[in-house]
């Protein structure tokens, strides 16, 4: 399957710690599942190639690939700081990925380096899914001791895991309602399971629910914005992620994205 895209960059998108399960050969070739459908992908300039049985609609929703980026690029025109990201990460989108994988993950994510959460995410989906290359649903995590948690590399995290696992498996409405509530709200309820603070809390809202407002601060985000936006002052977190929200709006998120991933690269 061959379809043209649009302002999409493969690369910039999906080695930007949104996803955690695919791999890229030497050729530039992702392997991967998306939908539950096992997937290899590159991009050759305004083609997107996909060796996969998924249907078109589902991984033009995954890419987000409908959304149309001018606002988000006019934004970024409007602000001198930000010209670089986009000169050189144009395309980068936000994935519309699974809500529950997206919760464990950034449970699992906690202190934690992108290496590290890709071989745990790979140990978790050979161990307790049916599917090997698909990250298992609540229920086998569940039903898991925390000692296997533990020896699957992780740590302090696996009863946090453990018990989200157990609570999101015996309340199917749970993720729903997430989903459904306001930001504000949404973030409330994410922040009762264990092992989830305000960072994680909005990486969760962003990545798998797409709650576009939000802007999750870690290290990267909390020097860059420093830098950028503050002479280097030592403006705490908790700032840092209101003056997101409040510059960017609406577009937060994406815009969020858009600085770790330069930081992360050192267009920034």
């Amino acid at each position: 399957m061959q379809i043209k895209v649009e302002d999409f960059n493969l690369e910039a998108t999906l080695d930007s710690g949104q996803v955690f399960g695919f791999k890229k050969d030497a050729n530039g070739v992702y392997e991967g599942v998306i939908a539950g459908h096992p997937a290899k992908l590159w991009q050759i300039r305004d083609q997107l190639n996909v060796h996969s049985a998924i249907l078109p609609d589902t991984l033009m929703n995954y890419f987000d690939l409908k959304r149309n980026l001018t606002p988000l690029y006019e934004l970024i025109r409007q602000d001198e700081k930000l010209a670089a990201t986009g000169k050189n990460l144009r395309g980068l989108r936000l994935i519309r990925q699974d809500s529950w994988e997206a919760l464990a993950c950034f449970i699992i994510s906690s202190n934690n380096n992108m290496k590290r959460i890709q071989h745990i995410w790979n140990n978790l989906s050979s161990r307790l899914s049916k599917n090997k290359n698909t990250f298992p649903s609540a229920a086998p995590i569940a039903q898991c001791h925390e000692k296997t948690l533990r020896e699957l590399g992780l740590g302090y995290r696996a009863p946090f895991l453990l018990k989200t696992a157990q609570f999101v498996s015996k309340n199917d409405t749970t993720l729903q309602a997430i989903r459904d509530a306001d930001y504000e709200e949404a973030r409330e309820r994410v922040m009762r399971f264990p092992g989830v603070g305000p960072k994680v809390a909005d990486c969760v809202l962003l990545y798998g629910f797409q709650k576009y407002e939000a802007f999750p601060v870690d290290v990267w985000i909390l020097r860059i914005v420093r830098k950028l936006y503050f002479k280097n002052r030592k403006i705490p977190e908790g700032k840092v992620r209101q003056f997101g929200m409040k510059r960017w709006g609406k577009n937060a998120g994406y815009i969020q994205q858009y600085l770790f991933h330069g930081a992360r690269t050192g267009i920034l």
